[in-house]
């Protein structure tokens, strides 16, 4: 496996200092990007979540910030390694600070740049299975992605532990989310189903693109709303997506199984042809 390359503030370096508030309180925000030739895929779509997040957390002109820092990942990167692809992880945290919670009067936001060289394909998911592990209810973060991910971790170790590839993370109510990282789609006939992500789950890239382009374009009507017990006995089809993988067939989830793959494959083909043009 080729070498990663790691930035501190535009400059090549692994250290962190121990001061810093992303490290000691999570506080902060990231954004994973899929990288082909040096050009970001859904670059304002990033910029814009990422924007989100800095304003719940209260960073100074957090719109501007985001897609500054966005911009400035992509130039950083192909004036070190031109042409690159792979994936690029973009963490912005409050910078050093002082122990405790209270939020230093000058603030200097750090921006931390991991480049991982090289794009897997992706096939479908082996066999899923439902966490016992919960996504936490907080609908002042609703669908930023901030730092804190202990959740996700102990859920795909658990789900791994079992024998699993990965797992459902449901709400407080049992109702079907997401996987560890990625949207959750069902197909029901002509219909597309999605959980809101208003109070809990991550409002992704390729999530907002099949709403707001590609299902209707494909002929599929959406319906975004709690998934129930006969969705997902009914569901002829489903799929996870993300910016990374794209969009992921799911085979089964415990005892149900997902036998179709005609929007799915559809959907891969919206996100090639976006490459293309």
């Amino acid at each position: 496996m080729a070498a990663e390359t790691f930035w501190v503030d535009g400059v090549v370096n692994t250290e962190v200092p121990p001061d810093d508030r992303g490290l000691c309180l999570a506080d902060g925000a990231f954004e994973t990007l899929r990288v082909e030739s040096g050009v970001i895929s859904c670059k304002r779509r990033h910029a814009k979540r990422l924007g989100r997040g800095l304003e719940v957390l209260n960073f100074p002109e957090p719109s501007q910030t985001a897609l500054k820092c966005v911009d400035e990942a992509e130039a950083i990167l192909n004036n070190t390694i031109p042409q690159a692809t792979g994936t690029l992880r973009l963490t912005l945290t409050r910078g050093s600070g002082p122990r405790g919670y209270k939020v230093p009067e000058r603030q200097k936001p750090r921006c931390i740049l991991r480049f991982s060289p090289g794009l897997a394909n992706f096939g479908a998911l082996a066999p899923l299975t439902v966490s016992r592990v919960r996504w936490s209810s907080q609908p002042f973060f609703r669908g930023c992605k901030l730092l804190a991910r202990t959740e996700q971790v102990v859920a795909l170790e658990e789900a791994r532990g079992r024998g699993f590839s990965d797992a459902i993370m449901c709400d407080a109510s049992g109702s079907w989310v997401s996987t560890t990282s990625g949207n959750l789609f069902l197909r029901v006939g002509d219909r597309f189903i999605t959980p809101p992500v208003d109070e809990v789950g991550i409002a992704g890239t390729r999530r907002e693109a099949i709403l707001d382009q590609w299902a209707e374009m494909l002929g599929y009507q959406v319906s975004i709303r709690k998934i129930s017990s006969d969705d997902i006995a009914s569901a002829q089809e489903a799929w996870c997506c993300n910016s990374v993988v794209g969009i992921r067939r799911i085979v089964a989830v415990d005892q149900f199984t997902f036998t179709e793959m005609t929007a799915s494959d559809a959907l891969s083909a919206c996100i090639h042809s976006e490459k293309a043009s």
